[in-house]
């Protein structure tokens, strides 16, 4: 299985869906690449004469999932960056109604339902940890519906740096292809120091540094969720950055470092839990009103800081809001779980000396009634009930040291 096998599953995938015509709803997420990923199918699926229903989702969830799915009975649903490892569940309550595609580069389960493409890159050797980020699995994609949309290769690049792709120093695979075509185009540019490689985005004008721009696209998705964030996400990744972007990231920046420098001395003081191989806490509500996405941020921002343990998983808790943007109030008594890893436990699960969380919290969540998607080695989120944390956490640790006793 390569990429020529990935292709022809495209090619039969969007066959049905230009059979559709019409309304497209194009489910994505919320993050950097998930956003770059949206732009890119967006834009395309728009120059094909679909009317496209954009919906960002923080996580997928049966509940969730079925409402969109009740919401949008009979009309093609396009996921992007979420839901290869959902897809059973996707197929359960879909019901056969809507043509469903999953353009995703996360590990994925397969299903058999004929109205069910489950199109992650992982199903067809492409690795979505370093390789391929979803927006340049998406750029593939949207060849497949128009060769003229390689004009868009760099969303792919962009969605690679998000997730960040580039950490061995430059960015390889699939994603290499996104970048020689962005340069080709004169939309990207590189600069090399040390052996190392950094992104520059020329598309708009003068240079922009795409680490930093790839932060502030999430953080506009994710802290400002709720607040119309995502689309003022989309409209910069095509138009460039505006005012409004820069009023809105400034406003939402400010909001940001405010709640996250409450929780850090709040765990300085003692806050952070740690077991043998776990280190957690909660912030219950102490994000909002931004989304829940913020406390694999807040993770990651906390992952080297004294107080940390270096050898010991990060996992933070934050409480699941009722109200979903697009799809209403759901009744619920749910906590999302972000896990990341220090660099240094990273190395050594980088050696397959330590498990990576790809496997680790899905095979504890789902002991604890967890709903489970999208999971890298290094970062990886989950659903579940409120009042498991401690049983998850305990779980984990079990886990863990079956693994390496």
């Amino acid at each position: 299985m390569g990429k020529a096998e990935y292709i022809a599953a495209l090619k039969e995938a969007f066959a049905e869906l230009k059979k559709c015509g019409g309304e497209v709803v194009l489910v994505h997420h919320n993050d950097a690449d998930g956003l770059s990923a949206a732009a890119v199918l967006g834009t395309s699926l728009a120059r094909k004469g679909f009317r496209v229903v954009r919906i960002p989702l923080e996580r997928v969830h049966p509940p969730i999932n079925a409402r969109l799915h009740d919401l949008y009975a009979g009309t093609p649903i396009v996921y992007v960056d979420l839901g290869a490892r959902a897809a059973p569940m996707i197929a359960e309550v879909n019901r056969g109604r809507s043509l469903t595609l999953i353009v995703d580069h996360h590990l994925a389960e397969e299903t058999h339902d004929p109205a069910v493409f489950n199109l992650s890159t992982e199903l067809f050797g492409l690795s979505g940890e370093r390789e391929v980020s979803a927006a340049t699995a998406a750029w593939i994609a949207a060849q497949v519906l128009d060769g003229a949309n390689c004009d868009l290769a760099y969303l792919g690049v962009i969605g690679a740096i998000g997730d960040s792709h580039e950490r061995g120093g430059r960015l390889v695979g699939e994603n290499r292809e996104a970048l020689e075509e962005a340069l080709s185009r004169g939309h990207v540019e590189v600069r090399e120091t040390d052996g190392r490689e950094a992104y520059w985005l020329t598309k708009f004008g003068d240079p922009i540094d795409l680490k930093p721009f790839a932060k502030s696209l999430t953080i506009l998705g994710a802290a400002g969720y709720t607040m119309g964030g995502p689309d003022v996400v989309v409209r910069a990744l095509l138009e460039g950055p505006s005012q409004e972007f820069e009023g809105k990231l400034a406003e939402l920046e400010v909001l940001k470092r405010d709640r996250f420098d409450l929780i850090v001395g709040r765990l300085r003081r003692g806050g952070l839990r740690k077991t043998r191989h776990i280190q957690w806490f909660s912030v219950g509500e102490g994000f909002a009103p931004m989304g829940v996405k913020m406390v694999g941020e807040f993770c990651m921002e906390i992952r080297e800081l004294d107080f940390v343990d270096p050898d010991k998983y990060i996992a933070g808790f934050q409480d699941m809001p009722p109200q979903i943007p697009g799809l209403g109030r759901f009744e619920w008594d749910l906590v999302k779980i972000s896990m990341r890893v220090p660099g240094y436990l990273e190395e050594k699960i980088v050696a397959g000396k330590m498990p990576g969380l790809a496997w680790l919290l899905p095979e504890a969540a789902k002991r604890v009634g967890g709903s489970i998607d999208a999971c890298h080695d290094y970062a990886a989120a989950s659903l579940i009930p409120r009042g498991k944390e401690e049983e998850l956490v305990a779980t984990m640790d079990g886990l863990v040291s079956e693994k390496v006793s």
